[in-house]
C-alpha cells in the first residue's frame, strides 16, 4: 500500500480565524493519535498569512478515509464551515 500525502487549503474568513484555529488545535491533537496519521501539521506562508494548510502524511488512503469519519473530524469539519472564506481544498499527492 501507497502513502497518501494531503494538502488542506484553509481560507478562515479574518474576523473568525482564532475560532479556526482553536478548532483545528483540538482536531490536530486527536488525530496526530489515529491509526496511520504519519504527520499532520498547521503551517502558514509568509506572504499569504490568511491561507492556512494542513500538511497530512497517512500509511493509506484508506486510513485517511476512517480518518474522515472520525467523530472529532466530523464535528470540527461542521465547526468550522461558517467560519471559512471558502470550503477547505483538498489537494492528494503520492510518492514518486
Amino acid at each position: 500500500m501507497e502513502p497518501l500525502y494531503l494538502v488542506a487549503v484553509i481560507k478562515p474568513r479574518a474576523e473568525r480565524a482564532e475560532e479556526v484555529i482553536e478548532v483545528l488545535r483540538n482536531m490536530m491533537a486527536a488525530t496526530r493519535a489515529e491509526a496511520g496519521c504519519e504527520f499532520y501539521d498547521l503551517v502558514v506562508g509568509d506572504d499569504e498569512p490568511d491561507t492556512w494548510l494542513m500538511l497530512e502524511k497517512w500509511s493509506t488512503r484508506a486510513h485517511w478515509e476512517s480518518h474522515m469519519g472520525a467523530a472529532h473530524v466530523v464535528a470540527g469539519n461542521a465547526a468550522v464551515a461558517d467560519m471559512l472564506r471558502e470550503p477547505t481544498e483538498l489537494r492528494f499527492y503520492s510518492a514518486r
